[in-house]
C-alpha cells in the first residue's frame, strides 16, 4: 500500500454531496484527461444518478490527443455529455456553459413561462488538483476561487455567481476511495492528484516509467537521449539521474531527485502528451 488514506473522508463526502443534492440543477464530473477512470469517483455519481452531468475532461493538453477523442466518446453515453477543455488557457471553457443550457432547456422554459428566471446551479466535483477553481475563474474571468498547483488549495465550499444565470459551487477536492489499488494510486500520484509526502516518489517514478515505456518510448527517449530497451525501470532512473546531473558527494546517483525530477517533466507535459489510463472496451 503506497498511499494512506482515512475511510471517514469517504463518508463525509457522501453526506455532503447527498445534502447538496437537492439544490444543483447539474453537475460537472471533472476529470483528469491524463487518468480519466483513475480521476472518476463512480462511487460519488451514484449519489447524484438522478442529475444531469457533463464530464469535463481538463488538461487535455497535457494528454494523449488521441485518447482524448476516445475518452470523449466513452463518457458520451446514457444522454450525457463530454468535453475536453484547457482550463489555463480556456480551451473549450465556454462551450460548458451553452451544454449545460440545453441539457436543461426545458426546465428553463417551465420557468419563463411561469414569468421566472431560471437560475441555474451547477456544482463542480473532482479529485485535487484537477483544476476545479482554475476552471471557475476561467468562466467568470476572475479570480473568486483561490487556485494552486497543490492538492488540497480549495478548503471550503463556496458558491460563486458567473452571470445572472448561473451560479456555480465549487467543493475541496474528494480524493476516490479506491487507493487500495496501486495501478490507480500510482496513476494519481503521478500526475499530482495525491500530495506527495505521502507517497515514496522513486516507486511511483519507476511503476509511471514502466506504465508508458512502450506505448511512449518515442518520446521518453526524444527527451532524454536514452535507449530504453536494455534498460529495467531502476536502471532508466538512473541513466535520468546522469543525464540531468543528479550526483551525490560520493559520486552516487541521486535516485530520489532524478524521480522528483521525472514526475515533473511528466506533469508539465515536458515528456510529450501522454495518457496513463486505456478506454475500457465493452
Amino acid at each position: 500500500m503506497i498511499v494512506q488514506w482515512y475511510p471517514g473522508h469517504m463518508q463525509k463526502a457522501k453526506r455532503e454531496i447527498l445534502e447538496l443534492n437537492k439544490y444543483i440543477d447539474l453537475y460537472l464530473i471533472l476529470l483528469d484527461a491524463r487518468a480519466p477512470l483513475s480521476s472518476r469517483n463512480e462511487q460519488l455519481e451514484v449519489l447524484i444518478k438522478d442529475k444531469p452531468k457533463i464530464y469535463v475532461l481538463n488538461k487535455s493538453d497535457l494528454a494523449d490527443e488521441t485518447k482524448n477523442h476516445e475518452f470523449a466518446k466513452y463518457f458520451q453515453k446514457n444522454n450525457q455529455v463530454a468535453v475536453c477543455i484547457d482550463s489555463l488557457k480556456g480551451t473549450n471553457v465556454k462551450s460548458i456553459l451553452k451544454i449545460a443550457e440545453n441539457l436543461l432547456k426545458d426546465k428553463i422554459e417551465e420557468a419563463k413561462q411561469r414569468g421566472r428566471r431560471k437560475i441555474i446551479r451547477f456544482a463542480v466535483l473532482g479529485i485535487p488538483n484537477v483544476g476545479k477553481s482554475t476552471l471557475i475563474n476561467k468562466i467568470t474571468n476572475s479570480a473568486k476561487a483561490r487556485t494552486g498547483d497543490k492538492p488540497g488549495v480549495t478548503r471550503a465550499k463556496q458558491w460563486i455567481k458567473i452571470n445572472d444565470y448561473f451560479e456555480m459551487l465549487d467543493t475541496p477536492g474528494i480524493l476516490i476511495p479506491k487507493l487500495e489499488d496501486d495501478t490507480v494510486a500510482i496513476k494519481l500520484c503521478a500526475i499530482g492528484s495525491v500530495k506527495e509526502e505521502l507517497f515514496d516518489k522513486e516507486f511511483v517514478a519507476k511503476k509511471t516509467i514502466g506504465m508508458i515505456k512502450e506505448e511512449y518510448s518515442h518520446l521518453l527517449k526524444a527527451k532524454y537521449s536514452i535507449d530504453f530497451s536494455t534498460l529495467s525501470e531502476e536502471e532508466y532512473l538512473i541513466e535520468i539521474g546522469k543525464k540531468r546531473g543528479c550526483i551525490l558527494k560520493e559520486g552516487k546517483i541521486d535516485t530520489l531527485k532524478a524521480a522528483t525530477m521525472f514526475l515533473d517533466d511528466l506533469r508539465k507535459g515536458k515528456i510529450g502528451r501522454i495518457t496513463l489510463d486505456e478506454v475500457v472496451r465493452r
